[in-house]
């Protein structure tokens, strides 16, 4: 079977399952019954308006134009840029996108990861050349306690949407790195670097597919294990950016 076909066999599979556990479900927008996430109500969701950093996301307005890189990035990735060459989210972290991120990640309501795959693949640039997808992986005891792992799923939807081949368990986390919501960007760097080993040789370009981007270092540290194990360009995706 080809690894594009295992996308599209894996990725219904997945969404089934945890969050069937809990029908009949209600929309967290409309709250209406019949789904998690109503199709009509994915516009409802705060979206990640430009102007925006291309490199990380982040809103430039109001940031001098002389501050900038030729090719849009703002002046924070022009001094220290992250590894990889993009990051896109269609939504910012907050309000009813914060709320599906938390509901899916930390209370089990998976259905809401295949509307929130789809919108995230459709953020994706027409002009990133991919030849996999790959999550960035839960370590082992988390997942194991968590039931499921939540970049997994929204990976396994995103290379459905997009026809690119699915490289689930490309990467291997290999240290627990513990909460980072009260961390700085320079200690969740240190906390994360290391974390990540490259299993198999990757491919010339890679799609990396969290849940959430919040200062980059997941990320980022997952992208750095990529390119020293020969990736030439890696690519960031993700539900919400916490700006």
């Amino acid at each position: 079977m080809r690894l594009r076909d295992t996308a599209s066999t894996l990725a219904p599979v997945l969404r089934k399952g945890i969050g069937d556990a809990f029908l009949p479900q209600r929309c967290i927008v409309c709250g209406r019954f019949g789904a998690a996430l109503h199709e009509a109500c994915l516009d409802a969701l705060p979206v990640a308006d430009p102007p925006r950093c291309p490199r990380c996301w982040l809103p430039t307005a109001g940031q001098p134009q002389e501050a900038r890189r030729r090719d849009g990035a703002c002046s924070r990735c022009a001094a220290d840029p992250l590894p990889f060459e993009g990051l896109r989210t269609p939504y910012r972290f907050v309000g009813k996108a914060r709320r599906a991120v938390i509901e899916a990640k930390f209370r089990g309501v998976s259905a809401l990861l295949d509307p929130l795959g789809r919108a995230s693949a459709s953020a994706v640039p027409r002009w990133w050349q991919l030849d996999a997808v790959t999550p960035v992986p839960l370590h082992g005891a988390r997942r194991r306690k968590r039931g499921f792992d939540q970049a997994r799923l929204l990976a396994a939807t995103v290379a459905d949407e997009l026809g690119v081949p699915l490289r689930d368990g490309l990467l291997r986390r290999v240290r627990a790195t513990g909460a980072q919501t009260s961390l700085g960007m320079d200690r969740r760097r240190r906390n994360m670097a290391g974390a990540f080993e490259v299993r198999t040789a990757p491919p010339p370009s890679v799609l990396l597919v969290d849940d959430v981007a919040t200062t980059g270092a997941t990320l980022g540290a997952a992208a750095r294990a990529l390119l020293d194990a020969g990736a030439e360009r890696v690519y960031a995706l993700a539900v919400a950016r916490e700006d």
